[in-house]
């Protein structure tokens, strides 16, 4: 295996897991801190729902990341 592989590869594992943990912490925030003010940046449900978007969007980036290194 050469070495472009193997990085692209462990790269889109760590935008799953780095995805996959800013989602679960925006349901954190919707489910248990909804309408908690967080530090003049808004409310936390407001919070919430973007970081899980950008959790989903960042997995699916690291999702075709991994597919392109496994058929490169």
């Amino acid at each position: 295996m050469d070495k472009p592989r193997v990085f692209l590869a462990y790269l889109g594992l760590v935008f799953n897991v780095a995805g996959g943990a800013g989602a679960l912490l925006g349901v954190y925030l919707i489910a248990f801190l909804g309408h908690t003010e967080l530090a003049e940046i808004g409310r936390a449900d407001g919070v919430g729902y973007l970081f899980v978007c950008v959790g989903l969007c960042i997995v699916a980036a690291g999702v075709v990341l991994a597919r392109y290194a496994k058929h490169m």
